[in-house]
């Protein structure tokens, strides 16, 4: 058996004149967390639906722990049901007419399998995400987090090599989201399934993940683990999508090992690390500008515009010239707004990316 339980090459989906997926690539070892992480619109979901077999791409080849289920130069191309996968849907897509038990026995019926085999296994999915007390209940009398975990005891019941999750937290409230991020995180260690997992949420796809491909236009921009989509975003659109808010346009200038950007105002930032080739923009999180009401040794003057409270921290918009650069620190008695103050970054919180 393959080590890689998902191969994608050079995969393209067409609706009508507009391309859907361009060209897309990528594998997933088995029990590894895919995550394919984008705005809407980016194609995210056209290629989780393109694995299943729910869409016919235009091109490209893809097989499933070394087994070709799609394949435009041949003409391969396996039934869902023919894939060895299951699936999750953002709506849930339970049946309301069954019981719980009936909703997670319902795929192993379809394959065939013995009623004692049955019995057991909706047992083990349902005792694998709490809900095996639950087994005779109407499924519509079961609130949305405990609807999306019948989901997943049915996506894992038949044992596939692969499940796909189609934005499956995104219908759960903000507090709910959270512990189900960390049920499935926890479900999935325990079972080591294979998962490509769909979300617009970048917080959702840093916990969730052993690999992010994140999608722009129907291509993958920047594919890593998700300390290196985090720390070391590689362009300025991945660099946003990440939520680093301040991104400024900049001259880059080497003197020997040192690289610093030089942008609005004759501001210079040093800069981690080497620049790379072609990079035009600064970037730094809000939560590595220092402030001080003083000058300090570096540091560039602004104008405090504004100062929001968002609990643990403040948000400080600061103004000077043309920019306008977001801090983020805890609550200042010596910062007023209106006021002039002074801000820095040090040279390891800024990277350069290109455009």
């Amino acid at each position: 058996m393959s080590a890689e339980a998902v191969a994608v090459e050079g995969l393209a989906v067409a609706h009508g004149p507009i391309k859907a997926v361009r060209s897309l690539s990528f594998s997933a070892q088995r029990g590894e967390v895919v995550t394919l992480l984008g705005p809407s619109g980016c194609g995210k979901t056209t290629t989780l639906r393109a694995i299943a077999g729910l869409e016919t791409p235009s091109a490209g080849r893809m097989s499933l722990d070394g087994k070709t289920v799609f394949d435009a130069a041949t003409g391969i191309d396996l039934p869902p049901e023919q894939r060895g996968l299951s699936m999750v849907f953002q709506s849930y897509a339970i049946w309301p007419h069954m019981t719980v038990f009936e909703n997670v026995a319902f795929g192993l019926r379809a394959r065939g399998a013995k009623r004692g085999d049955i019995a057991q296994t909706v047992q083990r999915g349902l005792e694998s995400v709490g809900l095996w007390a639950f087994a005779d209940r109407p499924a519509t009398r079961l609130s949305g987090g405990q609807q999306q975990r019948v989901a997943l005891a049915r996506a894992i019941a038949s044992n596939p090599g692969l499940i796909l999750l189609d934005e499956p937290l995104s219908n759960l409230d903000a507090q709910l989201r959270v512990e189900m991020r960390a049920e499935f995180k926890a479900l999935q260690r325990r079972l080591g399934f294979t998962a490509v997992y769909v979300t617009h949420d970048q917080e959702e796809a840093l916990l969730l993940s052993d690999r992010i491909l994140v999608m722009r236009g129907g291509s993958v921009e920047q594919v890593g683990t998700p300390v290196e989509i985090h720390d070391r975003p590689r362009t300025r659109f991945v660099t946003d999508f990440v939520g680093v808010r301040n991104i400024f346009p900049c001259k880059v200038e080497r003197d020997g090992d040192r690289v610093e950007a030089v942008f609005e105002g004759a501001v210079r930032l040093g800069v981690r690390g080497a620049a790379p080739q072609g990079a035009s923009f600064v970037c730094f999180r809000p939560i590595a500008v220092r402030l001080s009401p003083t000058c300090e040794m570096g540091a560039a003057p602004a104008t405090l515009v504004r100062a929001t409270y968002l609990g643990d921290l403040m948000e400080y918009e600061l103004r000077a010239g043309e920019l306008t650069i977001l801090a983020r620190a805890l609550a200042r008695g010596d910062l007023a707004e209106g006021a002039t103050v002074f801000w820095s970054v040090p040279p390891d919180a800024c990277f350069l990316v290109t455009a």
